[in-house]
């Protein structure tokens, strides 16, 4: 594995940072911020609109599916660039369940489903029904359209103000062909499904911008008549964060680089979740320390250093320590797929 970019890498992240400093506007940021970084305002539609339109909504997906046809270390310097500039995020749907779809469905599954995700007419959750928690022998992966009968969303506000769901079902019917890859396999297919989802999860791109952001407010900022980072506690906060996010790109570019293999990152695509996403509470954490007290303030409070952002990244932190699979059971992962350990 290569670690620094190509040419033609390099040629590519210029090309992203170029549209993304023209496009990504301090309102855009601002709606973001406003709805929990959910990207769900109108000018983050447009933003993603524009993204439909040049083709990179694809960009890693096969040329004869509509896409680029780019590696997936490509597509991962494209997510790196674009949290980095605090653009909203590529969709599960792109990232995770277009991969599962061209790899266990059916051709007319393909043909039928991978256009409209391309082209941003049609957008996925993934949902997981366990009944009898623990158990998954027999499952199957369906596709249920949002608006068949029997379906209730029960929406459940997180402490950062990012929304999940809990969904019922009460005799929902679909078609057959809705069924992907074989009946009984859909634990595994979900399984791999969270691989692909891992990766965008394990990208480092918003910690970088928020390090260098952090970094800035301590060369900027006088506290007790010295500059802040100048104190000897922050300049080794800020070291050791460095070197911890530096090891989070690391991890993510190995597991793009394994799926240009050929390989889906079961193992590496677990290690990087854990370590990224309980990076993000260590970053943050650490972040609100240095800002002082005024670190706490939202980011709807004028008065908040930096936007608020870290302590918006603290509040969602344990979301993402459960979202793409709980951090322990990647640890479970780690141990049995990536160590030989037994279950028990």
């Amino acid at each position: 594995m290569r670690y620094a970019d190509s040419a033609e890498q390099e040629a590519w992240r210029h090309e992203v940072r170029a549209f993304v400093r023209r496009h990504v506007t301090p309102a855009l940021r601002a709606e973001l911020r406003a709805s929990g970084n959910e990207g769900e305002g109108p000018l983050a539609r447009a933003f993603h609109r524009q993204l439909f339109d040049k083709g990179w909504w694809g960009i890693g997906w096969p040329q004869e599916f509509g896409g680029l046809g780019k590696s997936a270390v490509d597509q991962y310097i494209f997510i790196e660039e674009m949290e980095a500039a605090g653009a909203p995020g590529m969709r599960l749907s792109i990232t995770s369940v277009a991969p599962t779809i061209r790899r266990v469905g059916t051709e007319e599954q393909k043909q039928r489903w991978l256009p409209p995700i391309l082209h941003g007419d049609i957008d996925f959750a993934i949902g997981y029904s366990e009944p009898d928690a623990g158990k998954h022998k027999g499952v199957s992966l369906l596709i249920v359209p949002m608006d068949r009968p029997g379906i209730t969303v029960q929406g459940l506000d997180t402490w950062s103000g990012i929304r999940t769901n809990a969904v019922f079902f009460e005799d929902v019917r679909v078609p057959r062909d809705h069924l992907i890859g074989e009946r009984g396999n859909g634990f595994y297919y979900v399984m791999m499904a969270l691989d692909f989802e891992r990766i965008t999860l394990g990208s480092t791109g918003l910690l970088r911008r928020l390090l260098e952001e952090l970094k800035t407010f301590v060369r900027r900022t006088i506290r007790d008549g010295r500059q802040l980072g100048a104190v000897p506690w922050v300049r080794r906060a800020l070291a050791d964060l460095e070197m911890r996010v530096e090891v989070g790109r690391q991890l993510g570019l190995l597991n793009a680089w394994l799926i240009d293999q050929g390989i889906v990152p079961t193992k590496e695509g677990s290690i990087a979740k854990v370590y990224v996403t309980e990076l993000n509470a260590r970053l943050s954490s650490v972040g609100m320390e240095i800002l002082g007290l005024a670190g706490q303030l939202a980011p709807d409070d004028p008065a908040a250093p930096l936007h608020g952002r870290l302590q918006w990244l603290y509040t969602t932190a344990p979301l993402q320590r459960f979202g793409g699979g709980t951090n322990e059971i990647q640890r479970c992962i780690i141990a049995q797929r990536g160590l030989g350990l037994p279950r028990k």
